[in-house]
């Protein structure tokens, strides 16, 4: 077991295989992808999976969800905050860390469980003198403004002292690799002490001034005792460094404990930071390390008992599986509506931290599901920016709300009109100008969680104005074309990205019809059943009736592509006159193959596809097509995606399932979940995917186990089992109620009620109460 490895300081905390992702040797060229890998989140701040030590090759970025900033870079993004893992040991001066010392032993676990990054090694030094290092860190779900590292230090075959560097790191910088794109989002306000012991230091943004600030402190225990002596403070510019030392004997091992808080001046007056952050400094330290883990382990362990998805058959997938959950949830918010969960989540700088599409479509599911509280927090998030996607309408000369394309703290558009790539060379960037379907993917956001969690208060007051700001932008959007006698919506591109500008993509078309129909049944029946609601909806919308009689004609009128006298959908005005190209080569990861007639011409002259464009109009809108149309649709379409996108296997997977493709919908999983984990992308380095993280859920709980909401709002489970598991297990909040799924190799399924009141569903067909 690779807890075995591990001395009892550590193993008896640890989780069993199939809960650890295990580091077995320190490769300098793997660290950017294994700081993402070992990056951990509580909701509030995400810090990545950096050595406490430093090493030359690292990105060791902290962020606090919601602190952005621009300054020079062309968006408001996550600003790197002072990072306070640092903590180097010293003997006669060397410095005992992995890049300074041969490697004599080396091992590091990510424990999903309990949220716990442990790791041994045991380093040899120019002398021959051998030392053995083991520790933890975590950033607690009990208190989010606690974070932790214990390290038990032995010096194996020799004794004297060790001197110690307490650091938090001010000189982080966004981009710190990349020398055209670097930026300093912060400045110093204070680098100090703590109090009589310990560091703080404070910061703020450029550009609003938000004031951010850190203190902790390093004791050095030999049993109970505090054995820390010769503490000294030093300002090294934008470093806080206290130097301490202690005496160990040979064998002798020496605990050291750095209890750490982080605060901004959202959670209190900024006169107030530092006193604020000791006095909670000053609690951990009473508390102690081991009470405060205990609390923040027993979160997780409730955290696990509502998201833990189990399979028999195929265990490696099963863990594959826990740590895309893992880090979806982490950084899921379930106390502040100010923030949502980003592209990247808090784990790398890649899109800034920004809010895309892909919440509502791909993680907004699991956390209706599973943890509908987030869910809640985040469509807050989008009502607390309306006014701003309201003035983004107006400002590209549309009525109503027009959703920016990448959202930050305050909802104005923040996708850059140029992209520069690494070798300089600069291309002009359309995607926020006309990737519009984002606004009804909010609106579809909006009914989904709706329809999953029945929170009607949300849905008859902020979502109602959000929903009739949205039908107003598409009654604008759309254009009508009198000779033809039809309303279209062009210069336009839908998720597939790589064909930009089109005329009439069909999935844009088909949601801002969606949009416009839901939204009007929404409204009739608010006049109907909720007339104070509407009241309140006219007054704050200023909603009329003529407005309702044009979406009725827009929708009605709306032109839908198809290549006509057949079932074929066509992906946008156009297609299917370009030049066919079909993918038939894959790697040995199971990863298409660039074809290579692309190397003589440029993508969008064919119908290769970067991303599921009408088959995701298809797994979304499913009930509104045929099965036969679907399967052709999807057999059509799948040739030809090349999967550019982390968001592409797990849609394929689930509508491979639902178009009897079972064998392929088993290899697009097993893609999708180790997208990270293997690297397939080559860009792991820059964060985990996060909408793959919600897709690979959907994958197994919509596609295998067959989850959905039939017409009559009832939740249907019908499984689809694959050959290689015996058993499925999982939870899901539906209806106020709490219900645990249950399926067998034999597509027999049990839904168990748990908690809340008694609920209808649908079990391969047949209707029962639980």
């Amino acid at each position: 077991m690779i807890r075995d490895r591990f001395s009892e300081n550590l193993r008896n905390d640890m989780s069993t295989d199939e809960w650890l992702i295990c580091q077995d040797e320190y490769d300098p060229q793997e660290n950017l992808k294994n700081e993402s890998l070992f990056a951990l989140s509580n909701g509030y701040l995400g810090i990545r999976g950096s050595f406490e030590e430093g090493t030359k090759i690292t990105l060791p970025y902290l962020y606090v969800n919601g602190v952005f900033d621009k300054s020079e870079t062309f968006m408001r993004e996550l600003a790197a905050l002072p990072n306070w893992l640092g903590i180097r040991l010293y003997v006669e001066k060397e410095l005992i860390g992995i890049e300074n010392c041969e490697i004599m032993e080396f091992s590091r676990v990510l424990d999903m469980k309990h949220a716990v990054l442990s790791k041994q090694y045991v380093l040899k030094d120019r002398k021959g003198r051998i030392t053995k290092i083991e520790g933890r860190r975590f950033v607690s779900r009990n208190n989010v403004h606690r974070m932790a590292i214990e390290l038990f230090v032995t010096p194996v075959n020799y004794e004297g002292i060790i001197e110690v560097e307490n650091i938090i790191d001010g000189t982080i910088i966004n981009f710190y690799d990349a020398p055209r794109f670097k930026v300093k989002h912060m400045y110093l306000t204070a680098n100090e002490k703590l109090g009589e012991h310990g560091v703080y230091m404070e910061s703020a943004t450029r550009d609003r001034h938000l004031h951010v600030g850190c203190g902790c402190v390093l004791e050095a225990y030999r049993g109970e005792e505090k054995i820390m002596r010769n503490r000294m403070f030093n300002a090294f510019g934008e470093q806080a460094v206290e130097f301490g030392d202690f005496t160990a004997a040979e064998g002798e091992t020496i605990r050291l404990v750095k209890y750490v808080s982080m605060y901004t001046e959202r959670e209190c007056p900024t006169y107030a930071l530092h006193t604020t952050i000791k006095e909670e400094v000053d609690r951990f330290s009473e508390d102690g390390f081991e009470a405060e883990l205990e609390k923040h382990s027993k979160v997780y362990d409730n955290m696990w008992e509502e998201a833990d998805v189990r399979f028999e058959g195929d265990p490696e997938l099963n863990r594959a599986v826990r740590f895309n959950i893992f880090h979806l949830m982490s950084t899921g918010n379930e106390t502040d509506d100010r923030v949502s969960v980003g592209a990247k989540l808090l784990t790398g700088e890649e899109y800034g931290g920004h809010a895309f599409w892909d919440i509502e479509l791909f993680m907004l599911p699991f956390f209706s599901y599973v943890f509908p509280q987030m869910a809640q927090n985040m469509e807050n998030y989008r009502y607390h920016l309306l006014d701003a996607a309201r003035d983004n309408a107006k400002k590209n000369g549309y009525k109503g709300a027009q959703y920016p394309w990448e959202s930050a703290d305050d909802g104005t558009e923040q996708c850059p009109d140029w992209t520069i790539e690494p070798d300089g060379t600069c291309y002009r960037c359309y995607v926020a100008v006309y990737e519009h379907h984002v606004t009804a993917d909010v609106a579809y956001g909006i009914y989904d969680y709706v329809r999953i969690t029945k929170d009607m208060d949300f849905l008859y007051g902020r979502g109602a104005e959000i929903l009739t700001e949205t039908a107003r932008f598409w009654a604008s959007r759309c254009e009508y074309i009198a000779e033809k006698d039809r309303y279209e919506i062009n210069q336009v591109t839908g998720p597939d990205e790589w064909h930009e500008p089109v005329n009439n993509n069909l999935y844009t078309n088909y949601f801002a019809r969606w949009n416009l129909r839901y939204v009007m049944a929404l409204i009739q029946k608010m006049k109907e059943e909720k007339p104070e609601a509407y009241a309140a909806l006219v007054e704050k919308t200023g909603l009329k009736d003529e407005e309702l009689t044009f979406w009725e004609e827009v929708q009605s009128k709306i032109y839908l592509p198809r290549k006509e006298g057949t079932n074929l959908l066509e992906q946008f005005e156009g297609y299917f006159q370009l030049k066919d190209v079909v993918i038939d080569q894959y790697d040995e990861n199971d990863w298409p193959i660039r074809p290579a007639i692309l190397n003589t011409c440029k993508k969008q002259e064919t119908q290769i596809l970067k991303q599921p464009d009408v088959v995701l109009l298809l797994h979304l809108l499913g009930e509104e097509f045929e099965p036969e149309l679907m399967k052709e649709n999807y057999d059509y379409y799948e040739k030809r995606t090349l999967h550019g996108s982390s968001l592409s296997p797990s849609i394929y997977s689930v509508m491979g399932l639902k178009v009897g493709d079972d064998s392929r919908a088993y290899r697009y999983l097993k893609r999708a979940a180790f997208i990270d984990l293997l690297n397939l992308q080559k860009n792991t380095r820059e964060g985990i995917h996060a909408a793959n993280a919600g897709g690979v859920w959907q994958t197994i709980v919509f596609g295998f186990a067959g989850v959905s909401i039939d017409k009559d709002g009832i939740l249907s489970v019908k499984p689809n089992m694959p050959k290689e598991w015996s058993s499925l297990s999982f939870r899901l909040h539906y209806d106020n109620a709490w219900l645990e799924i249950h399926t067998d190799g034999e597509n027999n399924a049990a839904v168990k009620r748990l908690e809340g009141n008694p609920v209808q569903v649908k079990i391969n067909g047949t209707t029962e109460e639980v």
